[in-house]
């Protein structure tokens, strides 16, 4: 079986403005699961423009990895280059209230969009094909901004205390929301990889982002639902809490434990602990 894994640990370290002098490590690993021969998620850290990605391509063996990657391809461009350029405007308008990283962690992810979209329209191999998205990107002077598409997942370890920072874009959390029933209820009626939004399936999409106040002693975990359906909260929160000591270890143990859950799908775990430098 194909697998397909990568480290890093990079700190990258803030020391101006009202967050200053914190330290952020980051190790992540992808792995094809138990049971897939190709690997279709993505994963993306860039330490210069302190930002992290991690995407889930869905549409076929090869189109679901065309996805995933020009989503990390085309937002990483856009942060690191695109936004920096003496003539830039944004491409798309966004809600007056948000700030500066969300609008553009908000355009960065409709760019991306576009040209996934644009791509499946010509290309026969790649009809139809998607991905879901999470992403994170700290500024300094606002903080963690945190954004989403689909049913990757960001989730806040502080304290002993695992939050899920994102709501699932699927039919399932939707069908709760509505009925008031149980995920796990919904999930037995619908299944759970019913997804309403992604990537690449329209010419625009919907963009749900927010920030986060990062502290010392916080890791934030970005996955796939290859992870989030095979470990359930009680399990990721034991593991994370290693994270502060290794990251690298906590990673490689969040892939094992959805492995020896089933590994039903495609696993990716991008871990990134705070400290004060």
């Amino acid at each position: 079986m194909q697998t397909s894994q990568k480290w890093t640990s990079t700190p990258i370290r803030i020391t101006n403005g009202p967050m200053s002098r914190l330290r952020f490590t980051t190790a992540h690993l992808t792995h094809p699961g138990m049971v897939r021969e190709a690997n279709e998620d993505s994963v993306g850290h860039f330490p210069d423009e302190a930002s992290w990605i991690v995407a889930d391509g869905m549409g076929g063996h090869s189109s679901g990895q065309v996805a995933s990657q020009m989503a990390v391809e085309y937002i990483a461009d856009f942060m690191s280059r695109w936004r920096r350029q003496t003539d830039f405007i944004w491409p798309f308008d966004v809600d007056s209230g948000l700030s500066y990283a969300e609008r553009c962690l908000v355009n960065a992810i409709r760019v991306a969009n576009v040209r996934i979209y644009n791509r499946a329209q010509v290309d026969d191999s790649c009809e139809s094909m998607g991905t879901t998205i999470v992403m994170a990107h700290y500024d300094e002077s606002e903080g963690m901004a945190i954004a989403h598409v689909g049913d990757s997942r960001c989730y806040r370890w502080r304290a002993h205390q695992l939050v899920q920072l994102t709501d699932d874009h699927s039919l399932a959390r939707e069908m709760s929301r509505i009925m008031h029933v149980t995920e796990e209820d919904a999930q037995a009626q619908v299944g759970s990889h019913i997804i309403l939004r992604a990537l690449g399936t329209e010419d625009d999409v919907e963009v749900d982002v927010q920030i986060d106040a990062p502290q010392a002693g916080d890791v934030y975990l970005l996955c796939s639902d290859g992870l989030s359906d095979m470990l359930d909260d009680a399990m990721i929160s034991q593991i994370l809490t290693g994270a502060l000591i290794n990251p690298e270890t906590a990673t490689e143990a969040l892939i094992e434990g959805a492995n020896d859950a089933g590994g039903l799908d495609n696993i990716s775990a991008l871990v990134i602990t705070v400290s004060e430098d």
